[in-house]
């Protein structure tokens, strides 16, 4: 995903999670029982947590016991606490601690490994699927019972922060003569405020003045005219008669990097 000509890099942080399982290899009544917990902090914003469950379905998150040689899944939930959607490009477990006398070679974990696109939006969850198996061994291993592994998580993702405007109109002079046009000038501001990155650049897009509810001057490119804000002018129609006339300009962004905004009403009197 582009971050103004970069993607955004995430979650590179694992964090040890509690993953309840009972290992039983003994013959053809062999069952794990799981129950599983982590989490992937980022170390700046915004961050996601990853949480994990074992289903014996790749398209629905049922519990299920993992048997030795049955298929199963490990279902990946992403939940994203930032205030943009998030698209997770990989997770991973990165390392297992295993209980003593259960070796973590027990598990299958050749296929937990998920690349891809999993679109997470703000403040929601989004999960995905991966297959893991627990292998039969042959051997009786109740020591394995009832113990517990360690798993450490890694995951990234990208983002694309989209940064609040303001947009204000002005004109020269008001009131103005009533026999002469009038030039408003629109000025739009990016806020970075609670952001982790400065603005990069100025805004983009149009803007869109209007008189009431008329449309005077229609999508206006902006221009540059500082590291965060734009600028864009329109030149009214010549006010016949005097009267007040209601001006407000419309900002619209072209790159989605921009949040759209309206300015207040500036009166206009021509007399």
């Amino acid at each position: 995903m582009k971050k103004f000509g970069q993607a955004k890099k995430m979650g590179q942080a694992s964090a040890t999670a509690l993953v309840a399982v009972a290992l039983v290899f003994v013959a053809a009544n062999a069952a794990i029982a799981s129950g599983q917990t982590s989490s992937a902090v980022d170390s700046t914003t915004p961050v996601f947590t990853i949480t994990s469950t074992i289903s014996s379905s790749p398209t629905s998150q049922i519990a299920a016991l993992l048997y030795p040689g049955s298929p199963r899944y490990l279902w990946y939930t992403v939940q994203n606490t930032a205030s943009v959607a998030i698209t997770v490009n990989s997770l991973s477990i990165s390392g297992v601690s295993a209980p003593f006398g259960c070796p973590s070679a027990n598990l299958d974990l050749s296929l937990t490994t998920f690349s891809g696109s999993l679109v997470v939006p703000a403040n929601q969850t989004n999960s995905v699927s991966v297959p893991i198996s627990l292998i039969n061994t042959s051997k009786n291993q109740d020591t394995c019972q009832n113990t517990t592994f360690d798993f450490a998580y890694s995951g990234s993702a990208a983002y694309t922060e989209v940064y609040a405007t303001t947009t204000a109109v002005t004109s020269p002079t008001s009131p103005s003569p009533s026999d002469q046009a009038v030039t408003y000038t629109a000025a739009v501001t990016a806020d970075a405020t609670g952001s982790q990155d400065s603005v990069p650049s100025s805004p983009t897009g149009t803007v869109t003045f209007l008189d009431g509810n008329t449309a005077i001057c229609l999508n206006v490119p902006v221009s540059s005219t500082g590291t965060t804000t734009s600028t864009a002018a329109c030149l009214s129609s010549v006010y016949a008669v005097a009267g007040t006339h209601l001006i407000s300009a419309v900002y619209s962004n072209s790159d989605g990097n921009f949040s759209s905004s309206t300015s207040p009403v500036l009166s206009q009197v021509s007399s």
